[in-house]
């Protein structure tokens, strides 16, 4: 029995015996690592989109605090005659 590493994606891999024709193990390197780097990619999709998320509810204290330091205080007004 002979096996094949198929390395993809970023640091992934997977084993397959090729005791096999050719069509069901191209077959099922494609199922196999497509579904495994699909579901990773997802994993960090979601991660991004939180970080995006997080990072504009930031932007927008951190522009509502610079909308404050940036009003000119009143001048001040002048003593009644």
């Amino acid at each position: 029995m002979s096996f094949i590493s198929v390395q993809f994606g970023y640091n992934q891999q997977e084993v397959f015996n090729t005791n096999c024709e050719i069509a069901p193990l191209m077959d099922a390197i494609h199922s196999r690592c497509y579904k495994k780097m699909r579901a990773l990619l997802s994993e960090k999709e979601e991660f991004f989109n939180k970080e995006v998320a997080s990072f504009k509810k930031e932007q927008g204290l951190l522009e509502k605090k610079l909308e404050k330091l940036e009003i000119p205080p009143e001048a001040p007004k002048p003593p009644p005659v």
